[in-house]
C-alpha cells in the first residue's frame, strides 16, 4: 500500500486556514475586505474577548441571494475573478475565495444577508466547515458576519493567541487601516459596552488621518503628494518630534489596499534617512496609486504583500515626494514645553508650500540640491577657532551675492515672494551654541554645529556627485595604528577612500600611512579622524543600513563644522542660517539631530495672556 494518499477534506480545510485565519485581527481584516467590496457606506464591528470570543462586522453593502450566501463558503468560491487575466488587473480587496471557508473551519460562523431589491434575507450558519442550516431571516439590505469561538476546537492554535488587551489592539489596528483607506465609509467598533472607534462616512482624508491617528502622533501632519506619469503618492507624515521605537506607525496602501510591503517601507525609511535618529521610526500615511496592471497583489495568501512591475519608478517617486515633505520649514520642531499646541497657518490636512519648479520652497531661486554660494569649505572652521575674522565671501544669498540693496524692516518678504520662503533674521548668539533668529511665524532657535553640518554635508554630497572630494596632502604623512580589521577594509577599499578625499595605504598589518584628507579640514586636517572613516566603510551597505558613502560624509560634516561653545560673529551666523535655508533638507542634520526649533508669535503673546 502506498505511503502516499489524498487528506480529508476537514484536515485540507483546517492546513488551509491556517495560511489566511492567523489571530481574530485576520478575521476582522477579511470581512471588512468583503463589506468594502460589496459597496458598503457603514460598517460596525463587535468585539468580545479581544475578537477571540465573538466577532461581527455587519454593513449596509450590497448584499447576497440565498444561494450565493451558500456558495459562499465553499473553497474558491469569488464573485470577483471569472477568468485568468482578471489577476493581472484585480481592483478588489479580496478575490481568492478563501477567507469565508477558512473562516468556517476553525470557528461557528453565522450569516445574515439580504441582497439589495429583494423582501427577505437568508441566515447560513456553519461550524468546524460543516453547513448546519439555510433559512429566512429578517434583515436590512446588506450583510452581518458573526464568528463565534474562534478555534475553540484547535487548542494548540488557540494556546498561542496574546492576551486579550493585544488581540484586541490588532484588531482595532486593522479597522484603523481599512478606515484610513476609506474615509468616504462611516465605521464603528465596540468591545464588549465600550465604543472604541467612531468615524462618520464622507470626512476628508487628511480629517480622517487626524482623528484616527492625531492623540498618538499629534494633529499636525505634513501633506505630500506628487505623480509621475500613471503613479501617484498622497501621503500624510507625522512631525519627526512624532517618532517611535517601531514601525507600527507607518500605514501603507497601494491602490487603497492596506499592505506591509518591505519593498514600500524600506523606500518610505530611506525618505526620512537624515531626519530621524537611528532606532527610531516615523509615523506616516502613505497612498500609492497606479494601474492595476501594474501591481501583483497574488503574492501571499494574507494579500499585504505586492510586487510592482516597475519596482525602480516607484521607489523614486515615493522617497522624492515624501522627502521634499520634509524638507519644507513646516517640518521645523516646535520647542517643547508651555509652546506646545501653537497655532499653525495652515490646518492639517491643507496644501504644503511649494517653489518655482527645480528650487527648494524654502530658499527661492536656489537649485534643488545646490550649495551655498562662496561656501567657505577650506580653512573655515580653524578661521574661527583663531578668532581671525576671515570667511571666504559674502553670506550665501546676501545682497551681496544677489546684488541687490541691504534688506531694511528685516523678516517682511520681499514683492512676489511668499511668506515662509525667505531666510529668518538673526538677532544673536545663544550660550555660544545657538543662533537665534526671527522669522513671520516666531522665534527660530538653530544648533549652529548640526546647522553646519547640515550645509557642509549637502554640499559633500554635490562633490562627490560630481566625482570626487578634493584632497589635500597632510603636511606629513603619518602612520596610524588602527588594528587587523581596519586594515584590511583601507585595502578592500582603496578606489572608495579616494573618492571620499583619503589617501590611506596599509602599513604591514596593524597600521596605515594616511597621505591625503578631503579638504573641508582646512588647517584642523588630521590623520586620526581615518579610524571613524574605515569603521564606517567596513560596516558595508548591508540591507536596512544607511549607505556606507553617507555614513562617511555625515562623520567628515561632524567633524569640520563649527563646535558648540565657539563665538560666532553676525556675519557668520547669517552664513550658517542663509547656506541652512538653502539645503534640501533643513530641519535634521545628517544624523537625524533636530537643527531647528520654532516658538510661535502667538504662543508667546498666549503665555504673555496677549492672546
Amino acid at each position: 500500500m502506498g505511503r502516499v494518499h489524498v487528506l480529508p477534506p476537514e484536515i485540507a480545510d483546517r492546513i488551509a486556514a491556517g495560511e489566511v485565519v492567523e489571530r481574530p485581527a485576520s478575521v476582522v481584516r477579511e470581512l471588512l475586505d468583503n463589506a468594502l467590496d460589496a459597496g458598503a457606506t457603514r460598517v460596525e464591528v463587535d468585539l468580545e474577548g479581544g475578537g477571540r470570543e465573538l466577532v461581527r462586522v455587519a454593513d449596509d453593502g450590497e448584499g447576497l441571494s440565498r444561494d450565493d450566501a451558500v456558495l459562499a463558503f465553499e473553497r474558491h468560491a469569488t464573485s470577483k475573478v471569472a477568468r485568468g487575466e482578471d489577476l493581472d488587473r484585480i481592483v478588489t480587496l479580496g478575490f481568492r475565495g478563501e477567507a469565508l471557508a477558512a473562516i468556517a473551519a476553525v470557528a461557528r460562523v453565522e450569516m445574515v444577508t439580504r441582497e439589495r431589491g429583494t423582501e427577505e434575507g437568508t441566515r447560513v450558519v456553519l461550524e468546524k466547515g460543516r453547513l448546519l442550516r439555510v433559512e429566512p431571516a429578517p434583515r436590512a439590505e446588506g450583510t452581518t458576519v458573526e464568528v463565534r469561538a474562534l478555534f475553540a476546537g484547535i487548542p494548540a492554535r488557540r494556546k498561542f493567541l496574546k492576551s486579550e488587551s493585544t488581540e484586541l489592539d490588532h484588531c482595532l489596528r486593522a479597522v484603523v487601516r481599512a478606515a484610513l483607506a476609506r474615509p468616504e465609509v462611516g465605521f464603528r467598533v465596540r468591545h464588549g459596552t465600550r465604543r472604541l472607534v467612531s468615524v462618520p462616512p464622507g470626512q476628508e482624508p487628511g480629517a480622517r488621518v487626524v482623528e484616527l491617528l492625531g492623540r498618538k502622533f499629534g494633529r499636525d501632519w505634513l501633506p505630500a503628494e506628487g505623480n509621475a506619469g500613471p503613479l501617484a503618492v498622497r501621503a500624510w507624515l507625522a512631525r519627526p518630534e512624532a517618532a517611535r521605537p517601531g514601525r507600527d506607525g507607518i500605514h501603507l496602501f497601494v491602490n487603497r489596499r492596506p499592505v506591509r510591503d518591505p519593498f514600500l517601507l524600506r523606500a518610505v525609511l530611506d525618505a526620512y534617512r537624515g531626519v530621524l535618529p537611528e532606532g527610531r521610526f516615523p509615523a506616516a500615511v502613505v497612498f500609492l496609486e497606479l494601474p492595476p496592471e501594474e501591481v501583483d497583489v497574488n503574492v501571499h495568501p494574507a494579500k499585504t504583500e505586492v510586487r510592482f512591475r516597475r519596482p525602480r519608478d516607484v521607489r523614486a517617486l515615493l522617497v522624492g515626494v515624501l522627502g521634499d515633505a520634509l524638507g519644507t520649514p513646516r517640518a521645523m520642531g516646535t520647542l517643547p514645553g508651555p509652546w506646545r499646541g501653537a497655532s499653525s497657518p495652515r490646518e492639517p490636512g491643507g496644501p504644503a508650500p511649494r517653489g518655482a519648479p527645480g528650487t527648494w520652497a524654502g530658499w527661492p531661486g536656489i537649485p534643488a540640491g545646490s550649495s551655498p554660494a562662496g561656501s567657505p569649505l577650506p580653512g573655515l572652521r580653524e578661521g574661527m577657532e583663531a578668532g581671525s575674522g576671515a570667511w571666504p565671501g559674502p553670506a550665501p544669498g546676501s545682497p551681496a551675492n544677489r546684488g541687490e540693496a541691504p534688506e531694511q524692516g528685516g523678516v517682511a518678504p520681499a514683492p512676489g515672494e511668499p511668506a515662509g520662503d525667505r531666510p529668518p533674521r538673526v538677532l544673536a548668539q545663544l550660550r555660544n551654541c545657538y543662533i537665534l533668529a526671527e522669522d513671520e511665524r516666531g522665534l527660530v532657535l538653530v544648533d549652529q554645529h548640526v546647522a553646519h553640518e547640515r550645509v557642509l554635508y549637502e554640499r559633500l554630497l554635490d562633490q562627490l556627485d560630481e566625482g570626487e572630494l578634493p584632497r589635500q596632502a597632510l603636511l606629513f604623512a603619518e602612520p596610524l595604528e588602527v588594528g587587523p580589521g581596519r586594515v584590511a577594509v583601507a585595502r578592500e577599499r582603496v578606489e572608495d577612500l579616494l573618492r571620499l578625499g583619503f589617501e590611506v595605504e596599509p602599513f604591514g598589518e596593524e597600521a596605515v600611512i594616511v597621505r591625503q584628507v578631503p579638504a573641508i579640514y582646512g588647517r584642523s586636517a588630521r590623520a586620526d579622524v581615518v579610524v571613524e572613516v574605515l569603521d564606517r566603510l567596513g560596516e558595508g551597505d548591508r540591507p536596512g543600513a544607511e549607505p556606507a558613502f553617507h555614513r562617511v560624509l555625515s562623520t567628515v560634516a561632524c567633524h569640520a563644522a563649527v563646535r558648540a561653545g565657539m563665538e560666532l560673529d553676525r556675519a557668520r551666523m547669517e552664513w550658517i542660517v542663509r547656506g541652512l535655508w538653502a539645503c534640501r533638507r533643513p530641519t535634521h542634520c545628517p544624523h537625524g539631530r533636530p537643527v531647528l526649533l520654532r516658538v510661535d508669535f502667538s504662543a508667546i503673546d498666549r503665555a504673555f495672556e496677549r492672546a
